[in-house]
């Protein structure tokens, strides 16, 4: 706590150092009409010395079914796959590798301002036990405890096959984290980028091992700026295998996982996590990449990418909606994630390196 304390109070002298007042940057929202070929590119402001301002530019493709036109955030070019969580309504982070191979963060508040792109942070890992390696150039799997200044649990698939875990906590609209703490390696190896959920005050992690077999752990979940570990039950298997990490959600009830089967198609695993048991199904619908999930309002959203463009599918209960083309030119997996105030987004890495965002919601008019 006396760590976390300090920090924060170092990251707020380095606000009241700046320029001039306000640190996000934001764009107008531009209503898009029939021709969307000249986009807009809108420049925000900032006083954040150590960020970098991103651009936001409207591209081309557009849906039909009420979805947006993407964006693409300049600034900082990924090097992995994005993560993105909402840790409370209103605000969702969006952590990548990039420039330099370190781990990036930028904010989103409110549906239209944007943070400067800033470093949580140094480059991977930031272990001097490991040697330096670079694991997996942070493809993350991460959970927020949902509060302003909460805790956030980070998950990486760590050089040595093991799954490291590491702290830290909001503050002043950043995220930071105690660089004198080493990554914790859980033990056990695991032989994929991790998935991560919260359900019922626990921490599930879920990765494949080494023959491809899904495998989970959990902990209960510590109280949010107690600095208290997590005490995981360590990792055991399940009985599906696949091809690909898996994604997981909960609805509060079940834990919904997806990943690819050995043919491309998606499968489908209902679990209970009280007792381990669960039901397997396959979605008849090819994807290219490991998809991404996100459940809102009892409809779970499913996302992949399919020759460079982002494949929409949902199931209100009533089964699987066919696959929609969302457009776009990405790569990569994508990730998905309610904000809490009515709109999914959907985050990639996309052409140039950048990041690029799509959102839907019942009142959209971008």
């Amino acid at each position: 706590m006396r760590a976390k304390t300090h920090l924060c109070a170092l990251l707020a002298a380095l606000l009241l150092a700046g320029l001039s007042a306000g640190q996000m940057a934001e764009f107008d929202k531009v209503r898009s009409g029939t021709d969307t070929s000249e986009p807009a590119l809108v420049i925000g402001t900032s006083t954040e010395p150590q960020g970098l301002l991103p651009s936001v530019k409207r591209v081309q493709f557009r849906t039909e079914t009420g979805w947006s036109s993407w964006i693409t955030l300049k600034g900082v070019r990924l090097t992995t796959g994005p993560l993105a969580i909402s840790p409370l309504e209103g605000f969702v982070d969006i952590f990548s590798g990039g420039n330099d191979n370190e781990l990036w963060h930028i904010r989103l508040q409110g549906q239209e301002t944007w943070s400067d792109w800033t470093t949580v942070f140094g480059p991977p890992p930031y272990n001097k036990n490991l040697g330096g390696v670079h694991f997996r150039k942070y493809e993350l799997a991460a959970v927020s405890t949902g509060s302003k200044d909460g805790d956030y649990h980070f998950f990486t698939w760590g050089p040595t096959n093991h799954c490291l875990y590491k702290r830290c906590w909001g503050c002043d609209g950043k995220v930071a984290c105690d660089r004198t703490e080493n990554w914790i390696s859980m033990e056990g190896e695991i032989g994929s980028r991790p998935a991560a959920v919260i359900h019922a005050e626990k921490i599930y992690v879920f990765a494949l091992d080494g023959s491809k077999a899904l495998i989970w752990n959990s902990a209960e979940l510590p109280p949010a700026g107690s600095g208290e570990l997590p005490d995981w039950e360590g990792w055991q298997p399940l009985e599906w295998s696949f091809a690909s990490p898996p994604a997981a959600a909960s609805d509060g009830e079940l834990i919904h996982l997806f990943a690819l089967n050995s043919g491309g198609e998606i499968g489908y695993v209902t679990l209970d996590p009280d007792n381990g048991e669960g039901s397997f199904s396959t979605i008849d619908q090819r994807i290219d990449s490991a998809p991404a999930v996100v459940i809102e309002e009892g409809t779970i959203h499913l996302f992949g990418v399919l020759e460079g463009e982002l494949l929409h599918l949902e199931n209100g209960g009533e089964g699987w909606v066919a696959g929609e083309s969302l457009k776009g030119s990405i790569s990569g997996q994508p990730t998905a994630v309610y904000d809490g105030i009515g709109k999914i987004w959907v985050f990639a890495q996309g052409q140039g390196g950048w990041l690029w965002a799509i959102h839907f919601g019942p009142e959209d008019d971008a």
